[in-house]
């Protein structure tokens, strides 16, 4: 039976499948087991093809209830979601994450990117990871990776399971997808990025609903889709304007890069990082289908860099909540929590502000950090360049609350029987 007669379904308007057939681990395994790295391009162009329902390329991810794995697909125009089993996943709650008493962690996978180019057959410059996750009930972390960097290239999500890197059979999982309307077709950013990269920036599941995060083709490009699950046939669009203070002018385009949902005196809020670079803070009862949204800029993070990640996280030592985002440019910023929820928002029509500005910020050590997250409340999982070598990309743990791994520097405390004026090596875990 031909792939075009193995049976279909449309449900409320989003379509399903049950098809069956060569699983995208089975054509992975034969062509890296098989096949040079020239021919193995044809067998995994095929497995992305015959991911369910077409999934074109593997970005933002979230989970939701059950197990549910979103997948943002730029390419396809679409959010997929995969209802994972116990059997793909792969408890890690007894991995050691490094020694918190001593501000030491360590190398989960150290080269990670050559490690996913030995497991999908190909090089490492060749290899994009375009985000990652932590489970938290397991603590198993997940990867979107391309194989490939062109127009061809194959999506995977890749799970960790300890110093092993395993290819999702996504094929064999319970799945529906979301198709979005009016996302960017091909044009080219003044310095090359394709707009349609950024078309699904962020997904963030709060209470029934997928908060995405993106651009759009028309005119106000910065979108928010607010999206119920399980999916039906509709998406509720709303266009996001807010004050960009280094500018000094409001601003359409430039999207949300990461987002997350918090209550503010008992009504919920999306506090959003934007490329360029505020902080900004948008009622969820404002996101309404096709409203126009004036966001309140809150804090300006600071002009030349643009945020990459953020977490949140309560901080042991004072037992207050916090924000923390990673840029590509220049170290972490760390927010209260208890500030964004009663910072004014920024003036609006005044001269160029170049930040940090706005809402209290506290710089955190933290640079080359390309994708981040908790894994509990005492250890981050960071995939970043190394800093004595920025050619090598690891998965590394990183202790909360300061995100600092002391092994990196050179200090007088290093040394074998050196002095410990903080405790390092005496005081109790917190």
């Amino acid at each position: 039976m031909s792939d075009k007669q193995k049976p279909r379904r449309v449900c409320d308007g989003i379509e399903r499948s049950e098809t069956r057939g060569c699983s995208r681990r089975q054509l992975l395994a034969a062509g890296v087991s098989g096949l040079t790295a020239i021919t193995i391009a044809p067998r995994l162009a095929s497995a992305r093809v015959k991911v369910k329902d077409g999934l074109e390329s593997a970005g933002a991810l979230a989970f939701g209830p059950g197990n549910v794995l979103f997948v943002g697909d730029t390419k396809g125009a679409a959010v997929h979601a995969f209802e994972l089993s116990s059997a793909d996943i792969n408890p890690q709650t007894k991995a050691v994450m490094g020694d918190a008493r001593t501000f030491h962690g360590r190398n989960l996978i150290q080269g990670i990117d050559r490690k996913l180019a030995a497991l999908l057959g190909t090089s490492r410059d060749q290899i994009v990871i375009n985000d990652l996750l932590v489970h938290r009930p397991s603590k198993q972390i997940f990867l979107s990776v391309h194989r490939g960097r062109g127009p061809d290239a194959a999506p995977v999500v890749v799970g960790v399971n300890g110093n092993q890197l395993n290819v999702l059979d996504l094929d064999a999982m319970p799945h529906s997808k979301v198709r979005i309307a009016d996302v960017p077709r091909q044009e080219i950013l003044e310095f090359g990025q394709p707009e349609r990269n950024l078309a699904i920036t962020d997904i963030t599941y709060y209470e029934g609903e997928i908060f995405v995060a993106g651009i759009s083709n028309e005119e106000f490009a910065s979108k928010l889709r607010r999206i119920r699950y399980p999916f039906n046939d509709r998406v509720s669009i709303s266009s996001v304007e807010i004050w960009h203070s280094v500018h000094a002018e409001f601003e359409t385009r430039a999207p949300i890069i990461k987002h997350l949902v918090r209550e503010i005196n008992n009504a919920p809020y999306l506090i959003a990082v934007y490329a360029c670079t505020p902080l900004v803070r948008i009622p969820l009862a404002l996101l309404r289908d096709g409203s126009h949204v004036h966001g309140e800029t809150i804090g300006e993070l600071g002009y030349g860099s643009t945020p990459v990640d953020m977490v949140r996280y309560i901080d042991a030592t004072d037992g207050k909540e916090y924000l923390l985002v990673t840029n590509n440019s220049r170290g972490a910023t760390r927010v209260a929590f208890a500030d964004i929820d009663q910072a004014a928002p920024m003036p609006v029509n005044v001269p160029h502000n170049f930040g940090p500005a706005g809402v209290p910020q506290y710089p955190i050590a933290l640079t080359g950090a390309l994708h981040m997250d908790l894994v509990d409340e005492q250890w981050a999982v960071v995939i970043r360049h190394y800093p004595g070598d920025s050619a090598r990309l690891d998965l590394h743990t990183l202790p909360l609350p300061f995100f600092f791994d002391r092994a990196d520097q050179i200090v007088e405390m290093n040394w074998p029987g050196g002095p410990d004026p903080f405790g390092y090596h005496t005081s109790k875990p917190k």
